[in-house]
């Protein structure tokens, strides 16, 4: 399945079907219907791999906003953990540890957003890199 959208590179109307010389009338429109039916078909299936393409960006979109969202919290919560594992929580004051906190999470931010960013990319690049592997085998044996 092609991972591009359809597109219909001809100057030529989607509906003409231009009649031969030769040619009657009813083979004309059997040949007119077939030809129309096949347009049809080939534009349902572009239809579907464009809506296919759309879907998967969706599903891609919504994981990442959903990731970015639980990572707040979690940024936040794992900088409060650290401070208790350390032992700072006992001594320090409260504006001390909001701040370390804020700052964790102002700082965590970028990390979060670079990792929605480059995660789809080295999974790809991972799952490319496997497959050829997989083919270099294959390679020596011809």
């Amino acid at each position: 399945m092609s991972q591009e959208p359809f597109t219909y590179n001809s100057d030529a109307h989607l509906t003409e079907v231009p009649r031969e010389p030769d040619e009657s009338l009813h083979e004309y429109l059997v040949r007119a219907n077939r030809t129309l039916v096949n347009r049809v078909r080939m534009l349902a299936r572009a239809r579907d791999v464009s809506d296919y393409i759309l879907n998967m960006d969706r599903a891609s979109w919504r994981q990442d906003r959903i990731m970015l969202t639980l990572a707040g919290p979690l940024i936040g919560a794992a900088a409060y953990v650290g401070l208790v594992r350390a032992g700072v929580t006992e001594f320090a004051r409260f504006e001390f540890i909001a701040g370390v906190v804020a700052v964790a999470g102002i700082t965590g931010g970028p990390f979060v957003l670079a990792f929605a960013t480059f995660g789809p990319k080295v999974t790809n690049w991972l799952l490319s890199h496997r497959s050829r592997c997989a083919m270099l085998p294959m390679r020596r044996r011809r």
